[in-house]
Parts: structure tokens; sequence; C-alpha cells
């Protein structure tokens, strides 16, 4: 296989029930390839887009909500360094790109992190709210520092209780393993004083409640309402609803502890956490607690099945980002709304933005060639929801016409005139994107004109490459790529020209680009290196011999040939000893210009492609027509087969016998040990094979390849 680009990532998507026709959502690892097209009506977990699309992941267009109605912090530098990256196998982003880029201290979601938050000021832990499904084993950070920072503060301790408190409080890590009471009790027997004795019952209360016995955890707790520190009246008042939540979930998730939809069997503890969070919020509006108390309503609305509070609450946080009390970031937010509301098995909700992502799902093309299920009367239905937001329902009922409809012309009336101006939400850039994509499609002669115009318009990261993706399709559409290189194109992201260059670009334009000296070393050893294997393997061999510059030939363990560095030196080949010698490539080009039928030479051509696994590279399988780089390139000649050059030798009389031999030991070989063809070429049969094989036993059987061959597979 052509070493030129990195093993894909794989990832699985997660499936709607049939009650909700539109396929995957969000994905997990197994599987994925890069589409360069705006036109994504099928999910891919490496084809997010910057703007509203039914192929996005949802959590990418919830994320894309959130930044329009309550702007969350981006990283400028994140941004720049991965939209400019050259990897082609990704388009345009991932939906950890889009972490980064927006969300400055984003990482990998964790597998198994609690949904609950910790009892203090600041959530332990960044994911809190977006993975695990509510385990009591997170706030040990946080809640060690806020009780040492109320035992240093609170008056009448004396110097020996408040040392040997803060010296339990700072050994002891909660686990849930049951142990927690058992380790703190013997250093609590010392603290028999008045004033002490609040902070004691509280280490033991939170050593119950870690331990699992909530109802004991309850009772001490709840002695502690009417105490006169305010740290512990409040973290109290507090510590029972997430007391009370946790006991309602005891044997509610089963083994794993995070099933999509858990069966609650303590309802009257659910029901009594839920009271108890709301006189927490009643009494403490702007608490230590209060965004974490917040959260942990929201969790019991999920919990007891009110989906209607759970996505009214869901509208709120996307609404409200910088609100104190809302303690979720974009990304855990999104990862909680995909994972318990859009994946269970029949969403519902009258919230607008939440409307809006499932509308884009169910535009979706669940099948090849088969349109999704989405009526424009189901669409039309939701007007009432919308009420407010009809900038957005707008923008979904051109949508559907263009991607549902394949209605070009509706998709243009639907979206009204054209807005001039800087682009500043991403649904105002998601409709001109549209009108773009309905341009190209009627193949309006003011297409390319809109899309130069589009391009600085755009302020959010890779907005500026998709405007430059539509105008580099539509000058493929147009047989014009040319103009992409041009010296004042505005198309300058690295990896669209690369795509046309490695697929589309023929002789002219790729000398051109290996010559220009505006172009970036990457772009110009891109061309040279695709001119070179090109012109080697189509025929073109005196191009070859007038465009190559030697290079210092690339070592084993040196990585892909079109990887971070362009390895033109593959090139310098240096030739084989062995039973079949051949001279370098260049003197084996050489050979070939002069006459292009020679056996050894052609052979010698074939055992660099086979070397350096050029069989069945990239650059000879191009994308589908409708992508960027799809459909047939403008450089002259097919793609090279040794498999074919074989059988051509071996069906020619006029083969002298070495060569006929080793073309016999190399056709063979094509198909071990897997019995697959590895070489390119219309596949041979087993009996044609042991055809060859006969005969290089019989009328070769003296030379080092026939004896070298066992087997034919």
């Amino acid at each position: 296989m052509l070493r030129i680009a990195p093993p894909l990532i794989m990832r699985l998507c997660i499936a709607l029930a049939a009650t909700l026709p539109t396929g995957a959502l969000a994905c997990a690892e197994i599987g994925c390839t890069a589409h360069w097209t705006l036109n994504q009506v099928e999910y891919g977990e490496c084809n997010n887009l910057p703007f509203f699309s039914p192929g996005n992941d949802t959590r990418v267009n919830l994320q894309f909500l959130m930044q329009d109605l309550s702007p969350r912090k981006t990283n400028p530098e994140g941004m720049a360094k991965l939209s400019q990256t050259a990897d082609i196998t990704m388009a345009l982003m991932s939906l950890e790109d889009l972490n980064s880029a927006l969300n400055p201290k984003w990482g990998p979601l964790p597998a198994a992190k609690p949904a609950t938050a910790a009892p203090s000021a600041v959530d332990d832990g960044a994911h809190a709210f977006a993975a695990g499904e509510g385990s009591r084993c997170l706030s040990n950070t946080q809640g060690k520092a806020a009780f040492l920072a109320a035992l240093k503060a609170a008056p009448g301790l004396s110097a020996t209780d408040r040392a040997q408190l803060a010296k339990l409080r700072e050994a002891w890590t909660p686990d849930c393993t049951g142990a927690g009471a058992k380790a703190i009790e013997p250093g609590l027997a010392p603290v028999t004083s008045r004033a002490a004795q609040p902070f004691a019952t509280y280490l033991r209360a939170a050593a119950a409640f870690y331990d699992g016995e909530f109802d004991r955890a309850l009772g001490l707790f709840q002695s502690l309402t009417s105490t006169t520190d305010p740290w512990l009246g409040e973290s109290a008042r507090y510590m029972i609803g997430r007391t009370l939540l946790n006991k309602a979930q005891v044997g509610a998730f089963g083994a794993e502890d995070g099933q999509a939809l858990p069966k609650v069997k303590d309802t009257a503890a659910l029901k009594d956490a839920q009271a108890a969070l709301v006189s927490y919020l009643r009494t403490y509006p702007k608490g230590l607690y209060s965004a974490s108390a917040r959260g942990l309503i929201r969790r019991l609305f999920w919990l007891s099945g009110d989906t209607a509070k759970l996505t009214a609450e869901y509208g709120w946080l996307l609404r409200h980002g910088s609100d104190p009390q809302n303690n979720v970031d974009g990304p855990d937010l999104a990862a909680e709304i995909d994972s318990k509301f859009f994946s269970t098995s029949e969403p519902k909700t009258h919230t607008a933005e939440l409307l809006a992502v499932l509308d884009l799902l169910q535009m979706r093309t669940l099948e090849a060639n088969k349109p999704p299920l989405f009526p424009s009367e189901k669409l039309d239905a939701q007007a009432a929801d919308f009420k407010g937001r009809e900038d957005l329902f707008a923008y979904l009922k051109a949508a559907r016409s263009f991607y549902v409809d394949k209605d070009p012309r509706a998709t243009l009336s639907a979206l009204g005139p054209e807005r001039p101006g800087a682009l500043t939400s991403y649904l105002d850039f998601s409709r001109e994107v549209l009108r773009g994509e309905a341009l190209s499609q009627m193949k309006d002669p003011g297409a390319s004109t809109f899309w130069i115009g589009l391009i600085p318009r755009g302020s959010q990261p890779w907005q500026r490459e998709t405007a430059e993706l539509g105008l580099a399709m539509t000058y493929q559409q147009e047989a014009t790529i040319n103009k992409v290189f041009a010296p004042q194109s505005p198309v300058r992201s690295p990896r669209i020209r690369e795509i046309l260059l490695r697929n589309l670009a023929g002789p002219i334009l790729l000398r051109q680009a290996a010559e220009a000296s505006d172009n970036t070393p990457r772009e110009r050893d891109l061309a040279r290196f695709v001119l070179l294997y090109k012109e080697a393997t189509r025929g073109h061999y005196a191009g070859f011999l007038k465009d190559f510059r030697p290079a210092t030939p690339p070592k084993p363990d040196q990585g892909f040939y079109l990887g971070e560095k362009i390895q033109l030196g593959v090139f310098s080949w240096a030739g084989q000893a062995g039973p079949f010698a051949c001279d370098s490539l260049k003197a084996t080009i050489a050979a070939l210009a002069t006459n292009p039928k020679s056996p050894s030479a052609l052979l010698c051509l074939s055992d660099f492609v086979r070397v350096n696994g050029f069989d069945r590279p990239e650059l000879d399988i191009p994308p589908p027509e409708q992508e960027l780089g799809g459909g047939k390139s403008i450089f002259p000649g097919g793609a090279f087969s040794r498999g074919e050059i074989y059988k051509a030798l071996i069906a020619d009389p006029a083969t002298p016998a070495n060569e006929k031999a080793y073309a016999l030991y190399r056709a063979i070989n094509c198909y071990g040990p897997s019995g697959y063809n590895g070489c390119g070429g219309v596949d041979v049969d087993t009996k044609q094979r042991k055809v060859w094989f006969q005969m290089l036993k019989s009328t070769y059987g003296d030379s080092a390849y026939a004896k070298a061959l066992k087997y034919y597979w």
C-alpha cells in the first residue's frame, strides 16, 4: 500500500431507534472516510462542516447553536493550527478539533466520569456533567479544600482540634469502597470539644455518604442544618439533596452504572431529592453550590423521565453560557444532550434549538440512493415552537428544500435576498453557504463570484476554508481548476490545493506548481512528487527525465512518502541486485524512453513500484465525482498495474526467457499468500495461476525463480 496518509481513525455511529428514521447521531471509534464536499447528507466523524449541516455530528451543531446564543471563549491559537493542517484525511474537522478550537481547556472525553457536580463552588473535573452516571466518588479535591478553608475560618476551635481535623481530612481520600468510616473514626476519638463536634459530624456524614450508607449520612447532615457555622450549614443542606439523589440511583443503572435509560425504583427518594435541592436554591440562590444544585436537578429530570422540563433546562443552558448557574461548558453540554436526549428512542421537545438539531438529523440520507423521510408537513407543524426563532426556522425550511427535495430554486426562494456584510453567527454563515451550494448546483454563471465574495466574510474556525472549498468545487465543475493556482487566487487552503494537485492536475499545472517560487515548499514538493510518479507510471518518460531532480532516498523508517515531509528521494531509487538486477529508476526510465516495450525495463519499473509500496496508491484512486478532486484527471494515461505488465510479457512470444520466467514468478506472487490480487489490474483465477506455476516449473525449471517458488495461491 502506498505510504501516503496515516491510518484513519475508526469510528462507529450511534443509531436512533426505528421511530426516528434519521440514522446515526454521534460516533464511537470504528471507521472514518473523508468526503471533501459541502453537500454532506450522511454522517461522517471526520466530515463535520462549520455550518448547520445534516451530516454533522449532533454535538457539533449543538455547539454552533451555543456560540450563536451565548458565545463561549475560543482558542485562536489552537484554531489556527488545526484549520491549517495539511491532513486531507479530515474534511473539514472532527468533533475533537472543534472542542480544541472553541474550548482551550477541553481534552478527550473520559470513558467513565461522573455526571454530578462536586460539593463546592467549582466542578471537580472538566467533564463532570457529560460523562458517567452520577458516581459520588469525584468530589474529594474540591471538597477537601472547602472543608479546610472552613475549618481555618471557624472561630472557637482549639489549635489541637483544628490540627487534628485538618490532619484527618488531608489524609483521607474517599474511594467509595465502604471503608471510609473505619478509616477516619479512630482519628475522631480525641475530638470532643463542643465547637469541634459539628466538623467531626460532617466528616462522619461525608464518610457515610461515600460508603453508600445514605440513610446514616442523611441523619448526620440533617443534624447540621441548624449549626451556627455558615459553611457547615450550607454544605449540609446541599449534601442532603445530593445524598437523596444518590440513594434514588441505587440499582437504577445495572452493573456498569451507565445505561442510557435508567430505571429508578426509589421514586420517593427521587422526589425528596428534588425538594431538597429546590429548597437549597431558594435559601442560597447565589450559594457555593447553586450551579451544582441546578445541575443535579437537571439530572433528576432525566432520571424521572420528565423530558419537558429536561429539554427546557437544556434550552436555558444553551442560551446562558456565561451565567454563574451554568457550570457545564460547551463540549460537556453537547455530549450530555446527545447521550441523554437525542439517543432516546423517540426524542420529543418544543425547545427550538433542540428541534433544529433533530430536524437536521432527519435530513440525513439513511441509505444510498434513498431520500430522507422528512416531509415538509412535519417541519411546517413546528412553526409555533420556533416563535422568536423565525430566522432559524427559515433556514431549516431552506435546508430541507435543498437536502431532502433536491430543489435549489426553492432553496434560494426560502433563503430570500443575500445579506451583505460580515457574517458573525453560524446561522448567518450557514445561510450563505446554502445559497452558494444552490447556485453551484444550478450551474449559475455567478456561482464562482458568489464564493469569492463569501471567502472573507466568515469569522469562525474553518469558515474561510469552507468558502474556498465551495469556490474550488465550482472551478472543478467548470473544468477550470487552474484558477485555484493562479497568482491572485483566494484559495489558500493547503488541503484543498493538495487534493486537486493529487487527483486532477495535468502535467502543465503540476510543473508550474513545482516551479512557482511563491508556493510553499510543501506544495512545490508535492507537485513534483505527483508529476514524477504519474510521468513514470503513465508512459511520460521524456517528461520524467526532464522533471527529475536527484534527492536523497528515504530510509525505510522515514514514514509516509506524502506525510509531513514529501519524500522526493524515492525517485532516486538506486535499483537492485539479485537474480533480476535493475539499474536506477532514472536509467530504467531512460531505457523506456528509447524503447517503451523493453521487457527488462518494464519489469524494473514494476519492481520500483513493488518495493516502494506503489501498488494501488491513492494517487491512482480519485474521489467520487461529486467530491473535491473527483472525476477524470487531466493527466493523460491510466493507472499503472504490475499485474497487467506481467500478463502482457507472459503472453508475448518475443519476451526473452529470463524476463518471462521473472514475469511468471512475479505474477504468481501477486496473489501470495492471501490469494488476493496485490498488483492491480484484472484478477486472475486459481486455474490460470496453476498454469503459470506449471509453466515456470517446467519450461523455466532451472531458473532461480522456479526454484524459489513453492506454491501458487
